[in-house]
């Protein structure tokens, strides 16, 4: 349904960097995708930035002695560079990549340290930052829009999340959204997973694009009938869904279908920087002591070097031989700062000189060294994609030509990432990038917020049910479970299944309604408890692998006057959009209880 508040936000907090962008809705019937598009404000310059045009902030802060934040973004790193190169940074603390930490787990090997010591490791430390760091964009972006003229509660906002997040993470987003100063409407707080938003911005803002094989070839991805794959390629996570287009009567207004399985993992840029870090550095710089004494005492330093291989990795490229391997055509050079000559003995220096290609003040990142620091991550992708295809063929059947692959996000600018697809799959596919790889989540979003329904179906990632009692079968139940009362035997515990791992659900419907009865005849309400598990059909909600996600509670209120098979109470859940919801009615009294089912936050 297109928003019925005139104006759309997007907010993008990514590992990496954060944006943000807005639009004007229009009138009731809106401007359309494409006009919308064309309408949107999206800032590309940043206080402190070095480069002229760039869609997001850094998404780092930099926290004075007390532990609270005195800057953000370029800015941040700016003023902490000035602290370190005056000796006076001791007491500060500059954190970058804190999102990733809202996963529990996920940090392993990845750099979420502030530079001081302070380790940003669990969601409950990540939190408060992330709450800062959404309101510095909430503030910003209703600055602007009530500059134009408009109130925020005429804003619907929207933030974007990683598709392979579960709902505690989304969970703990809408939170700090909320938090921050976003409404806690859910109609007006939108959650929108980023692949998606990425293959909406591909359908509207693009009619072809081109692909990665050359200037020649281009890719039709907007088709009705066409299919893609969407390989999001961010700065802590890799995200991979897979649509099919859909007309509609609208020529403009073309929707998706999820046809694939959300899949991904942790294997984002930032994961090939550590791996430089932990694997080149250390040894190039005489161990893991040095690198920390580096980190320490000239972190801006550390933080200049980190920027020269950054640039070198995303210019990497290789040759394909008469075998069909890939060489690496060059080392990547990494020049140290003049700042380290006096944390360097005169042993580290003779042995960087001594490499090929080495001299004292450079490091040299050899081809085989360049092609393991990658492989470490593209290794695990590409089978993903394996996974992603073979998901695709069957659920949508063979295609009818090399499949589509859409990549977008900061890493999808590495030339290697694309040779390295191109080699694994050739002929069988065909890369695709937009002209903006990096604001295709960002644009996506305000798309998705202006009109959720633009993704039609999405396929569901658990079995969810509730917990119901059902007649006793002996012999098969466990009497451990067994309950008599009212002239029946029942079993208790039993999976109430509203939807099936796999299931096509569609955008803004529910299933059931589901009717039930309370088990006894003094219950004044009946409380429902939501349960998901990774298997098709489980018999009892303590199956291994069933975890509680949420509870409901109805009040019976006058229906408690009625024989007890009366007492009808139906239930739905709506899981179409990127949250689950959950609706119960009283059938007598016409009462009705809505709730976004909450998820243990794990902190």
């Amino acid at each position: 349904m297109i928003s019925p508040y005139p104006i759309v936000a997007a907010i993008d907090f990514g590992t990496h960097g954060t944006g943000y962008a807005w639009a004007e809705v229009g009138d009731e019937h809106g401007p359309g995708p494409r006009g919308l598009d064309r309408n949107t404000q999206i800032r590309e310059q940043w206080d402190g930035s070095r480069s002229d045009y760039y869609v997001k902030d850094l998404s780092t802060v930099l926290l004075g002695p007390s532990g609270e934040p005195t800057a953000w973004g370029h800015r941040a790193m700016l003023d902490w560079t000035a602290l370190a190169r005056a000796g006076r940074h001791t007491n500060h603390t500059y954190i970058h990549g804190f999102k990733m930490a809202l996963k529990p787990g996920s940090t392993a090997g990845a750099p979420v340290l502030g530079i001081t010591g302070t380790t940003i490791d669990t969601p409950a430390k990540a939190y408060p930052l992330v709450v800062g760091s959404l309101r510095r964009m909430y503030e910003i972006v209703r600055e602007e829009v009530e500059g134009s003229g408009y109130l925020e509660r005429q804003i619907r906002w929207c933030v974007t999340i990683p598709a392979i997040w579960d709902e505690a993470e989304k969970q703990l987003m809408r939170d700090a959204a909320v938090e921050a100063g976003m409404p806690a409407d859910h109609d007006r707080l939108i959650l929108a997973r980023e692949p998606e938003a990425a293959a909406l911005y591909c359908q509207i803002h693009l009619a072809r694009v081109i692909a990665a094989r050359g200037e020649s070839t281009t890719a039709e991805v907007t088709r009705a009938g066409s299919r893609f794959m969407v390989v999001d390629c961010g700065g802590g996570t890799v995200d991979i869904t897979a649509y099919r287009v859909v007309a509609t009567a609208h020529a403009d207004r073309r929707r998706l279908v999820e046809i694939g399985k959300v899949s991904g993992g942790k294997l984002g840029s930032e994961y090939i920087n550590q791996a430089f870090v932990d694997d080149i550095l250390t040894d190039r710089l005489g161990g893991r002591q040095v690198v920390e004494r580096i980190r320490r005492e000239r972190p801006d330093a550390l933080l200049e070097i980190m920027q020269i291989w950054e640039s070198g990795k995303l210019s990497v490229s290789a040759t394909r031989g008469p075998d069909d391997e890939l060489t690496i055509d060059q080392p990547v050079y990494v020049t140290l700062p003049r700042d380290l000559d006096e944390l360097l003995t005169d042993d580290i220096r003779k042995s960087l000189a001594a490499r090929p290609g080495g001299s004292e003040s450079r490091i040299v990142v050899t081809t085989e060294e360049v092609r393991r620091l990658f492989d470490n991550v593209l290794r695990d992708l590409v089978e993903l994609v394996d996974v992603q295809l073979a998901a695709m063929r069957q659920r949508d059947g063979a295609p009818d030509g090399p499949e589509q692959v859409l990549l977008v996000g900061g890493l999808s600018g590495a030339q290697y990432l694309r040779q390295r697809l191109l080699s694994h799959f050739g002929d069988t596919v065909t890369l695709v990038r937009t002209t903006n790889p990096v604001g295709a989540v960002l644009r996506g979003a305000v798309l998705l917020g202006y009109d959720p329904e633009l993704i039609i179906s999405r396929r569901s990632r658990y079995t969810y049910g509730c917990n119901v009692a059902l007649p006793f079968e002996p012999g098969r139940d466990p009497v451990a479970k067994r309950l008599e009362g009212q002239g029946r035997v029942m079993c208790n515990d039993r999976f109430h299944r509203f939807v099936r791992i796999g299931d096509t659900v569609d955008t803004g419907g529910t299933s059931g309604p589901s009717p039930f009865i309370p088990l006894q005849p003094t219950q004044d309400s009946v409380t429902f408890r939501f349960f998901r598990t990774l298997a098709e059909d489980p018999r009892y909600i303590d199956d291994e692998g069933c975890e509680q996600i949420g509870t409901l509670s109805v009040e019976l209120g006058t229906a408690m006057s009625l024989p007890l098979t009366q007492r009808l109470v139906q239930v739905r859940l709506g899981f179409g959009g990127s949250e689950i919801s959950a609706r119960a009615v009283n059938t007598h009294t016409g009462a009705e209880l809505d709730t976004t089912l909450r998820f243990d936050s794990s902190y």
